[in-house]
């Protein structure tokens, strides 16, 4: 979602079209303008950023954007061409295949992922993967590790990166009065990335699995064709 944008001093907002993914419903879609502060109080309060509602024309639903302001003129306060967004588009995961417990933890630590809670997230993967080691077992720790290990081949992930995720969901809490590496935004990136891969190697590939062989064991049952002379009671009586 780009714009170059200014407002004037008679409170009009100029800028080019703003479109892109709305966060809420996931269309791409035009963002119209729904409200902008004056011309007279920025002027006032010369703040560093300002914020603008705008509205998805698609769900309806405002958003609400910030922007940096670039220069203040005497006729016009011009903003930075890219604003910031406030919002970000929720992850989705399919949640139906997950047991309970593992998928009401998960939840929240995508929750605590989109509210940028970097190492509350953490918090939570790690959670995450215990609940999934009380419902599979503790034999099953080994072939997670695995997974997670195959992860770090097939996305060429970097040694450095790879020991921080794996010290989230492995090696539990620090000592006492030892406090790790807080994690990056890059290091968070993969430790979502592979929390939702090895989730849906565990549970969801398996169901749909599960769910197509079935199908294929048990087909639904077709209809018996109709004997050549067999015709229906209320033809057969009228001949």
């Amino acid at each position: 979602m780009t714009t170059s944008a200014y407002l004037d001093s008679q409170n009009r907002l100029h800028r080019e079209t703003v479109s892109g993914e709305c966060p809420h419903c996931g269309n791409s879609a035009h963002f119209s303008l729904l409200a902008c502060p004056g011309f007279a109080r920025l002027r006032t309060d010369r703040p560093a950023r300002v914020g603008i509602v705008v509205q998805c024309d698609s769900c309806r639903t405002p958003l609400f954007l910030r922007y940096r302001v670039r220069a203040w003129l005497e006729d016009r306060v011009e903003f930075h061409p890219h604003p910031e967004e406030m919002e970000r588009a929720p992850e989705r995961f399919a949640y139906d295949t997950l047991p309970e417990r593992v998928a009401a933890t998960f939840r929240e630590a995508l929750a605590c992922h989109g509210a940028g809670l970097l190492q509350a997230f953490a918090v939570m993967c790690r959670a995450t993967t215990q609940a999934m080691l009380e419902d599979l077992g503790e034999r099953s720790r080994l072939r997670i590790f695995d997974q997670v290990a195959e992860v770090k081949m097939l996305a060429e992930i970097d040694d450095g990166t790879f020991a921080a995720v794996r010290r989230v969901l492995f090696e539990g809490e620090p000592p006492r009065g030892t406090s790790p590496a807080p994690l990056t935004r890059l290091q968070a990136a993969v430790l979502l990335e592979t929390m939702k891969d090895l989730l849906f190697q565990t549970y969801v590939r398996r169901a749909r699995l599960q769910a197509a062989l079935r199908l294929r064991q048990f087909p639904p049952a077709e209809s018996a064709p109709r004997p050549a002379g067999d015709l229906p009671a209320s033809r057969s009586a009228g001949g």
